[in-house]
């Protein structure tokens, strides 16, 4: 899935720029994945099929949340940085930006 976000990857990223923002010691992010192949290629597909996919509610609710994660990459008080290692495709064009 090429670093794909999952919804508790979401959770993840949500928490870790709100801790970038307010820890006095750090004084920049750097935003990066796992692996040469690909920074993130958009939400995980296999998520979508299997879960969301029968439940468009939750999925209204999961956009809310890929929202509060470009909001929360956006707002963060202290420089971000992105460093990109192979593909950005899809909703990881739209966090790597």
């Amino acid at each position: 899935q090429y670093n794909s976000y999952t919804t508790e990857m979401v959770k993840g990223v949500i928490a870790a720029f709100q801790r970038a923002s307010s820890d006095r010691k750090i004084v920049a992010a750097v935003f990066t994945a796992v692996g040469d192949k690909a920074f993130c290629t958009g939400g995980n597909t296999a998520e979508y099929s299997a879960y969301y996919s029968k439940r468009p509610n939750e999925y209204g609710e999961y956009m809310d949340l890929f929202n509060a994660m470009v909001d929360g990459i956006l707002n963060c008080k202290k420089p971000v940085i992105s460093r990109v290692n192979g593909m950005r495709v899809a909703g990881g064009q739209e966090i790597g930006m």
